[in-house]
């Protein structure tokens, strides 16, 4: 099994599932995972919390409104792992949910700039799921996968300018696996901050300009994509 990118998608075999369902849970969490154990719906990847394992991998279930949102954090052995997929395009759901002009031209022009956007978060577990999660003021979450800084800084320029039907939120993604919010990034472009929060795949930290400059085409390992259907 390849490296795994936070974010990533994962759907579990049964022995893991027995696993899971065996510890001493709720009645709520327990009617959560039944339902996504016998819908065979997708786990996510999380930041891990410990460092960890060679065979082990922390992934999350994010409930739906039906069950206050509630999230589930689980742990699972990479051997356990079906298959690995990855969150809609930000183009395949603006197309399937019928978002407008607005939306199809930034999905183009982040095409084109050579970014792969991915919509993670309220909408993509919606579409994911079938099940319902998005509310009046829900962000349109995206995870903005780039080669390198300047990418990143011409990304920011398109976002800066795009006024969508929905606020757009969410992360640029480069290619050591560390993230940093967009409109953080934006701010330390700027100069209107010296540092900027970072996720990485174990943890959380500072990073100013001269460090973030330095992330480059050092592209990481990662498994294979589902192709994910679209109704």
């Amino acid at each position: 099994m390849k490296a795994l990118a936070r974010n990533q998608l994962v759907w579990i075999d049964t022995q893991a599932w027995q696993q899971i369902e065996a510890q001493a849970w709720d009645p709520e969490a327990q009617e959560i995972l039944a339902h996504w154990r016998t819908h065979s719906l997708p786990l996510v990847v999380c930041r891990h919390r410990d460092e960890p394992t060679a065979d082990q991998l922390c992934v999350g279930l994010p409930a739906p409104t039906r069950w206050s949102r509630r999230r589930l954090s689980l742990s699972i052995r990479l051997a356990q792992i079906k298959v690995s997929g990855v969150f809609p395009a930000f183009l395949q759901l603006a197309r399937a949910r019928h978002w407008g002009r607005a939306a199809l031209d930034f999905g183009m022009a982040v095409s084109t700039l050579g970014v792969n956007a991915r919509v993670y978060g309220s909408h993509g577990w919606q579409l994911l799921t079938d099940l319902h999660y998005l509310h009046a003021e829900s962000d349109i979450d995206v995870s903005l996968h780039v080669d390198d800084f300047e990418m990143a800084r011409q990304l920011v320029s398109i976002l800066a300018t795009t006024a969508l039907h929905r606020r757009v939120d969410g992360e640029i993604v480069f290619p050591n696996g560390e993230a940093i919010a967009w409109r953080e990034f934006q701010n330390l472009v700027e100069e209107k901050t010296m540092q900027v929060l970072v996720k990485t795949p174990c943890s959380i930290r500072l990073a100013a300009i001269d460090e973030v400059r330095q992330w480059g085409r050092v592209a990481p390992t990662l498994a294979p994509d589902m192709a994910l259907a679209l109704s």
